[in-house]
């Protein structure tokens, strides 16, 4: 999957599903705008949307901090050989 892709999935969902109201350009994860079910239900969103399962030790805020930053993240689980 395409970065763009990747991206664009993960801010359509911040987006349309845990906002209130649109961060007006900025990104919707450096606004601090999620709360913890918030960073709850987008773990459970890329779990289903990617098949990456966000284990405890990567719930740090170095991968959630921005989309850039969750997008890299996705893609370093999707890069890892599989079981």
């Amino acid at each position: 999957m395409a970065r763009a892709d990747i991206e664009e999935k993960l801010t359509r969902f911040i987006l349309d599903e845990l906002l209130e109201e649109d961060p007006r350009g900025e990104d919707p994860l450096t606004v601090d705008e999620l709360d913890s079910l918030g960073l709850e239900q987008l773990v459970e969103y890329i779990d289903e949307a990617f098949g990456v399962t966000v284990r405890g030790e990567e719930m740090v805020r170095e991968n959630f901090k921005s989309i850039p930053a969750l997008r890299a993240f996705v893609e370093s689980r999707l890069a890892e050989p599989r079981a």
